[in-house]
């Protein structure tokens, strides 16, 4: 019985080995924002300054997924972006779901590095927004609801500067053992005045 007992051990603290494994090779598990606030940060509107005590923020991502045609192929359902793909974020509590309208893209699927994970034809979705807030720390969580990926970092912003936050997606890799934008975003580079911070 102790053997046993002891064999059942062995099993258990192998699995939980296996399933932390194969949980890091995964997109990143945050905690889906549940924004309560509204008084964090403000949109920008046109190109007018940011208020007084405030910065300016600008927000970039750009995400590429497969056209219709290809989820008929696989047999599956595609996403629901008719009234555009869904970007979310949320700073210190308070949250906001940008959806940007998408353009074809018809690009090479290979280059002198070989397979690229973008290229192909598919539809491009870019997020280029800026809002204002208070300089200093912030906890910012951004997320793409499509692929059930969110990711966060925390920033101190200096006062008197404006600055540009940029989410670069890493996908997924494939059976064939390059990245490609057919598998989704499994998670993602973070830059902040155009050093990675992430």
């Amino acid at each position: 019985m102790q053997k046993r007992t002891e064999g059942l051990k062995g099993i258990y603290i192998t699995m939980t080995f296996l399933f932390a494994f194969w949980g890091c090779g995964g997109g990143e598990k945050i905690l889906k924002p549940q924004g309560a606030r509204s008084d964090v940060f403000t949109e920008a509107r046109n190109s007018n300054p940011p208020p007084k005590g405030t910065i300016s923020l600008e927000i970039r991502a750009s995400v590429k997924t497969p056209t219709s045609e290809h989820y008929l192929l696989e047999f599956k359902n595609p996403p629901e972006v008719k009234e555009g793909y869904p970007y979310e974020l949320d700073i210190d509590g308070q949250e906001i779901i940008w959806r940007e309208k998408g353009k074809l893209e018809k690009t090479p699927i290979s280059g002198e590095q070989g397979r690229l994970p973008e290229g192909g034809e598919g539809i491009r979705y870019v997020l280029d927004r800026t809002i204002f807030l208070a300089p200093g720390p912030h906890h910012i969580v951004f997320g793409l609801p499509v692929d059930d990926f969110y990711t966060e970092v925390k920033v101190s912003l200096k006062e008197d500067e404006s600055h540009v936050l940029e989410f670069r997606p890493i996908y997924a890799m494939g059976r064939r053992g390059y990245r490609t934008f057919f598998h989704g975003v499994m998670r993602s580079e973070i830059f902040l005045g155009g050093a990675r911070i992430k």
